[in-house]
């Protein structure tokens, strides 16, 4: 399928409670939807977050301007082996990652923001606020929970509608299996001008950089 353009963030979760293998199938999960996407500076640009009880920014989302590299950068990202800070995560993704130094594109363009968030824990910090702040500054936000994850948690995070925007696997290793939904919601067909509105979010002008 042909992707629309669309500023992608994935912030995954790689406490303690997260085994290094375990973290290796979401780095899978993270690289099936990659494979799927048109990667490009006029096209879909994707970053990274990893977090525990810190956070690290493992690929900017003006970073990598082919897939190829994107895939490359993501294979070699480590677990952090901390807490869960996921409220912490989500913050840094409205400071930083979603920042005009950190996107490269103008707020002014309408190139869809979307978070997806990976969580297997209950955080230990809070979620609910700082959620609603990114969701107002028009970040759409997807929540994937793992195990023994909190649902309250998810449904914090998530935008609306709910049962669109979590998603739910008994362990890690049917976490790949969701790469799949993902691949089908970025798919659109440009419009001749504008991008279609995929998932109700509006995406980019062909014209933007």
């Amino acid at each position: 399928c042909q992707t629309n353009p669309t500023d992608l963030l994935f912030i995954l979760d790689s406490s303690r409670s997260v085994r290094p293998s375990e973290y290796e199938q979401v780095k899978v999960f993270v690289s099936k939807v990659i494979e799927s996407l048109n990667v490009g500076p006029n096209a879909t640009r994707v970053g990274v977050v990893n977090y525990a009880s810190q956070v690290k920014n493992e690929v900017s989302l003006k970073t990598h301007r082919n897939k190829a590299a994107l895939l490359k950068a993501v294979s070699k990202i480590e677990p952090l082996s901390t807490g869960t800070m996921t409220g912490l995560a989500i913050q840094f993704a409205i400071n930083v990652a979603f920042s005009e130094a950190g996107r490269v594109r103008s707020r002014t363009s309408s190139c869809a923001q979307v978070a997806i968030i990976v969580t297997d824990g209950r955080p230990q910090d809070n979620v609910k606020d700082v959620s609603a702040r990114a969701r107002e500054a028009g970040i759409e936000m997807f929540a994937i929970g793992v195990g023994r994850v909190d649902m309250n948690t998810l449904r914090q995070i998530a935008s609306e509608p709910l049962e669109e925007h979590t998603d739910y696997v008994e362990s890690y290793s049917f976490i790949e299996k969701l790469a799949l939904k993902f691949q089908e919601a970025f798919c659109g067909k440009p419009a001749p001008r504008y991008w279609e509105r995929v998932s109700g979010a509006a995406f980019c002008h062909p014209d933007f950089v």
